[in-house]
């Protein structure tokens, strides 16, 4: 029978490790902190570290750009904000208070954005006070409603926004309103509210529905009050400055139709002036 297996040949055979031969603390993973955003790169020479900034501006050749310059990420904000807040109307400097208002509007609705000065002016003590909306009940027939408030020739109300402070009232706005507005449903007051999405912007918007002389009517505005710059409300409306279909062009189809809404409303002025009173006996 041949002979075992001989095992003598594994006898100096180190079962040992490199580890055992380390401390303990050698057994704890090593950290390493990167005080800003690197690239890490593992080969056979070992660990490389640099800087991402130092690897994209070297292969780009754009200098880095330092952290204390401003960028022009805020003012892009701003410019849309503004875009916003100006859609198919504009912006304006109240040369009274020097506040900037801006106007937008749709086919129903126009909203006064007034930036005012809310590092001294508190939101508690703002006033909003608007007279000659018409009610509700009225939006359809807004038709002869010249009110000529405060002796001003075509005003269809007047709009007051102020500041309560010590007994004493700061006008921040004030003007007559260029075409009639009515009031919300169930509702005795305009509806405003004070925006401050943007601490460094706070501003005090006021929501004027538009009344109109017949249901199904659309009246675009071209200022919203008298003192304001007025708008071309063909070619600042958007959707309305596309040529008509008969090539006349909507501008043209637009002044037509005002001149003719004008002459009628005229003559129906007239009529009501010249009517003469009739008498009623009405004891039979």
């Amino acid at each position: 029978m041949p002979g075992g297996i001989d095992y003598s040949k594994w006898d100096k055979i180190d079962y040992g490790s490199d580890d055992e031969s380390s401390n303990a603390e050698d057994d704890t993973p090593t950290v390493t902190r990167l005080d800003e955003p690197s690239a890490v790169t593992f080969s056979s020479k070992g660990v490389d570290v640099k800087p991402s900034q130092h690897l994209s501006t070297q292969n780009s050749g754009v200098k880095p750009v330092s952290k204390d310059v401003p960028t022009s990420e805020p003012v892009t904000q701003l410019e849309r904000k503004k875009t916003v807040l100006t859609k198919n109307g504009s912006a304006y400097i109240d040369p009274e208070t020097k506040n900037e208002i801006y106007w937008c509007q749709d086919r129903n609705e126009t909203i006064l954005s007034i930036r005012y000065d809310h590092e001294s002016i508190q939101s508690k003590n703002i006033r909003v006070d608007v007279t000659g909306a018409l009610k509700y009940e009225d939006r359809h027939a807004a038709v002869g409603v010249d009110s000529d408030i405060g002796a001003v020739k075509g005003s269809k109300g007047k709009i007051v926004v102020s500041a309560v402070e010590n007994s004493k009232s700061r006008i921040i706005l004030q003007g007559y309103l260029g075409y009639p507005i009515h009031l919300s449903e169930n509702e005795s007051e305009v509806d405003w509210e004070i925006d401050v999405t943007d601490p460094d912007m706070k501003m005090i918007r006021v929501s004027f529905q538009k009344a109109v002389p017949m249901q199904g009517l659309t009246v675009w505005w071209s200022r919203p009050l008298l003192h304001f710059p007025e708008i071309d409300v063909v070619s600042d409306i958007d959707g309305r400055n596309l040529p008509s279909n008969d090539g006349s062009g909507e501008k043209n189809k637009h002044d037509e139709w005002k001149q003719s809404w004008d002459d009628a409303h005229k003559m129906f002025r007239e009529k009501i002036k010249n009517r003469e009173k009739e008498v009623i006996d009405i004891h039979g």
